[in-house]
């Protein structure tokens, strides 16, 4: 019987519950912090917030190594996978897609069949395209039908982010510190897109309720039935508003499946506390 093992990397933000459901191999990225490097998940929080606003040139993301992702490859052979399909963030973000395609050539020189799949996409908008491919590999999908359906999924996420702050995407130089300083002054929670491999604002509230009002606005523009909708909510410490969030969007919505997720380390880096997203698709 032949089993494809799906291999991701740590950037999907999925539910824990879900990933050892569908035995999914998570490789975590990287953070760097004033030299020092912390894989993706190792820091709580609390500290990872300290050592940011602590830190002198702000955190650096990095993708996981090579090897990293030829380990991950090297476990599944060992566990009975005759292949592996491994999905990565978009690589407009990120250098992940080049170092996982070096490790999956490193792991055809020894035997083990790896195909590799940018899904374009970030955190859950990722993460439904790797629980996608798990789904349709659980399904009997061969190692190409599980990619199309990654594909598939991945081009039609969408993104949404309600910032607390704009202050940890200026340590991270996402921004420029004169529009952070601005908008801390004005008091604006910004409300951005992520879509074509770039982000752009499409709000600025000054209240959560305006910029919840305002993503849901978004979605409801562009969802044609609810029936087929997949969402997610994301946060970073800021559990009430994402349940409140996906409260609302269960019922103006009453998606086919929904969940609540938190941010990794390496997402958080850059949002800083408070941020609340919102990921979705539509099935064809």
């Amino acid at each position: 019987m032949t089993r494809i093992a799906i291999v991701a990397d740590s950037s999907a933000c999925l539910p824990p519950d879900l990933i050892a459901q569908h035995r999914i191999a998570i490789v975590p990225l990287g953070l760097t912090i004033d030299g020092v490097l912390h894989q993706d998940g190792s820091l709580p929080n609390a500290e990872l917030f300290h050592l940011i606003e602590a830190s002198h040139g702000g955190p650096k993301t990095a993708s996981a190594p090579p090897g990293a992702f030829l380990e991950a490859f090297a476990r599944e052979q060992a566990a009975g996978a005759t292949a592996a399909l491994c999905l990565t963030l978009s690589s407009t973000y990120s250098g992940t897609f080049a170092a996982a395609a070096e490790g999956a050539r490193m792991a055809t020189e020894k035997g083990f069949e790896v195909r590799i799949v940018d899904t374009g996409g970030l955190a859950m908008a990722h993460g439904f395209a790797v629980l996608g491919a798990a789904r349709a590999a659980e399904e009997s999908a061969c190692l190409d039908e599980a990619a199309a359906a990654a594909v598939r999924i991945g081009r039609a996420g969408r993104l949404l982010g309600s910032l607390e702050t704009l202050r940890y995407l200026v340590k991270g130089g996402r921004v420029p510190w004169v529009v952070g300083w601005a908008a801390s002054l004005l008091r604006i929670k910004p409300v951005l897109s992520f879509e074509g491999g770039s982000a752009r604002s499409i709000g600025r509230p000054r209240t959560w309720a305006a910029a919840r009002e305002q993503m849901l606005r978004r979605m409801a523009n562009e969802v044609r039935r609810a029936s087929s909708l997949h969402a997610a909510v994301m946060h970073v410490d800021a559990p009430s508003r994402a349940h409140e969030l996906a409260g609302e969007l269960q019922s103006r919505f009453r998606p086919q499946e929904l969940l609540v997720t938190e941010f990794t380390s390496v997402m958080a880096a850059h949002t800083g506390p408070g941020f609340v997203g919102l990921a979705y698709y539509q099935d064809a």
